[in-house]
């Protein structure tokens, strides 16, 4: 019996900003868009911002060292920002599945932005608890945060729904035990998680 429902942000609760905003970045500069994702990735794990062992001037300084930008680091931020578009169907959702008496969760492998993003959208207040790598020290590329935000809850793995849009995430919830629904296409997703646990 499922209990708590653990939702990622970007790519679920909102627009993927991170991918899109990049490319932007990537294209705006001529880059290679996949290089330069690939790049802001691995400075983005290598100097543990992402775990909050580094913060986000650290994380602009290194990136800057491999690549000569013509944008400002805050237009550059801006940039992505404004790609993290809010989704009211699944906002909806979500108050459907508080309402029908499952709890809630945020599980969101971010950075300090996620709490900045709240201060735009104010949409924590949906949730019991919200579960940030930057936070938490470890993500979703570690199988064991699954089984720990589980105990964080309170329930057995068995008793958790986790959705998100990454395949090697999904793959690794499931592995732990968890009910997993693979969010690639809104109106899909939405539809698949109202058939699962009847909302």
């Amino acid at each position: 019996m499922i209990k708590v429902v653990f939702f990622d942000f970007g790519g679920v609760i909102a627009d993927e900003g991170w991918v899109h905003g990049l490319t932007d970045i990537a294209n705006h500069h001529g880059f290679s868009p996949d290089k330069f994702f690939n790049d802001a990735c691995d400075v983005l794990w290598s100097t543990g911002y992402m775990y909050g062992r580094a913060d986000e001037a650290t994380f602009w300084l290194k990136l800057g060292e491999r690549y000569e930008f013509r944008m400002s680091v805050d237009e550059m931020r801006n940039v992505i920002f404004s790609r993290f578009t809010m989704r009211p169907k699944v906002l909806e959702l979500i108050k459907r599945v508080g309402e029908a008496g499952y709890r809630t969760a945020i599980l969101s492998d971010q950075t300090n932005w996620l709490e900045e993003f709240d201060d735009r959208f104010d949409f924590f207040k949906l949730f019991e608890r919200v579960f940030n790598s930057y936070n938490l020290g470890t993500g979703k590329k570690f199988p064991e945060v699954f089984p720990l935000v589980c105990r964080e809850m309170g329930i057995e793995p068995q008793e958790a729904l986790f959705v998100d849009d990454n395949e090697g995430h999904i793959g690794r919830a499931k592995d732990c035990g968890l009910n997993t629904v693979l969010f690639t296409d809104p109106d899909r997703g939405v539809a698949e998680i109202e058939k699962l646990i009847n909302v």
